[in-house]
């Protein structure tokens, strides 16, 4: 099929690349700051003495900020952009002289702006490269994740610090540096003629049952993603308990694997293999790895399984966007798949509790990631393809 790309009017070839580049950071920095709280984790439970289930609970308000965000997207997506970031300014210079009750709040009021920054972008990237959304929006989260895996390495001087203070004052900074680009030099495209003439009528408008297997396979892949990624410096940090650079070390591997894998399925590969293909492939490994982890007591095999775990998990969620975009383009898809953000971190910290150990509680991301390859079949009986099959 031939690949068209539309211009807004009046958007010249140079412009739009500066707007990419800008939007490219900023999707990064939302990588970035997605990452964060769970690498502080061990540092913030020692120095505020957290049990597993508040750790858990301080995830499911970011992800639920991050959910609730996605959802106050509107047609204006510049507009959302700079609400978006603007929360995370503030969010981020108040986290910088905060204590443990202040940063309940905070830490949802910054979720709901990294919800708004990664939902406008991604939507905004769908309306401008309609006809090739599914690998433009690989190659956009290969930069999320290119974001996300330097942040725990980046972090490391400050895990041993007395105040982290200054850390959050840079994330700050950054922030400030992509509202202002958002205020004074985006603005928002015409809506693209060429791409909605090619829609059939109610295409991207079925009916909401039809849609939901494959929701369902998006909410559960995020939450088996960000499970990982929020417990696993923790995770790696309790069965090796010398050194803590060697668990963000660990985190770092996994979110490697996740942009490398992100990288890959934004070449031909994607094409070669075609989506549902890949999607099965995936799925299978997805589990394989997730259990893997689970199991491992040696700290060798778990930075391992967590570099695996990165490779099939990465390219999951971006090609099961690609499927819901072709059938909607509300931001309500966002905030349902982010649902799976907010419920399994959470349930992972409640059941470590219950149970007495972190290994029990990751039976909530082996349990979405065998859910998905149940829900699998029924995602294209019901929804069927707005494109032929193979691609």
């Amino acid at each position: 099929m031939k690949t068209q790309h539309h211009s807004s009017p009046g958007v010249s070839p140079g412009g739009r690349r500066l707007s990419n580049l800008m939007l490219y950071a900023g999707f990064s920095l939302t990588g970035a700051g997605t990452v964060l709280l769970g690498v502080l984790m061990p540092v913030l439970s020692d120095r505020w003495g957290l049990r597993d289930s508040t750790a858990g609970f301080l995830f499911f308000l970011q992800f639920l900020g991050c959910s609730l965000g996605a959802v106050c997207i509107g047609p204006d997506r510049v507009r959302a952009l700079r609400t978006g970031f603007g929360l995370l300014v503030v969010c981020c210079g108040g986290l910088a002289f905060s204590g443990l009750l202040a940063a309940f709040p905070l830490l949802f009021f910054n979720g709901i702006g990294l919800g708004m920054g990664m939902t406008a972008t991604s939507l905004l990237f769908s309306d401008r490269y309609g006809d090739d959304r599914a690998a433009k929006l690989e190659g956009l989260n290969f930069i999320w994740s290119a974001g996300a895996v330097a942040t725990p390495a980046l972090l490391g001087p400050f895990l041993h610090t007395v105040s982290l203070r200054p850390l959050f004052i840079i994330y700050q900074g950054l922030y400030f540096c992509i509202f202002l680009w958002m205020m004074l030099g985006e603005s928002q495209p015409a809506p693209c003629a060429a791409s909605k003439a090619t829609a059939a009528p109610g295409q991207r408008n079925p009916v909401l049952w039809l849609l939901l297997p494959l929701v369902a396979m998006a909410l559960c892949s995020i939450g088996v993603e960000t499970s990982i990624s929020s417990w696993l410096t923790t995770y790696s940090h309790r069965a090796d308990p010398r050194s803590l650079g060697t668990a963000a070390l660990t985190t770092s591997l996994f979110l490697l694997g996740f942009m490398l894998s992100r990288l890959a399925f934004s070449t031909r590969l994607l094409t070669f293999l075609g989506r549902r293909r890949a999607l099965y492939i995936l799925l299978a490994c997805t589990a394989a790895c997730v259990i893997l982890l689970t199991a491992a007591h040696s700290p060798t095999l778990i930075r391992v399984a967590a570099g695996f775990a990165g490779l099939s998990i990465g390219p999951l969620y971006p090609l099961l966007l690609s499927f819901l975009l072709e059938r909607t383009d509300s931001g309500w898809i966002f905030a349902a798949a982010g649902v799976g953000a907010v419920i399994f971190p959470w349930m992972t910290g409640v059941l470590s509790t219950h149970y007495g150990s972190l290994r029990h509680g990751l039976a909530a991301p082996c349990a979405a990631a065998l859910l998905m390859i149940l829900l699998l079949p029924s995602s294209f009986r019901a929804a069927p393809q707005a494109v032929p099959a193979g691609v």
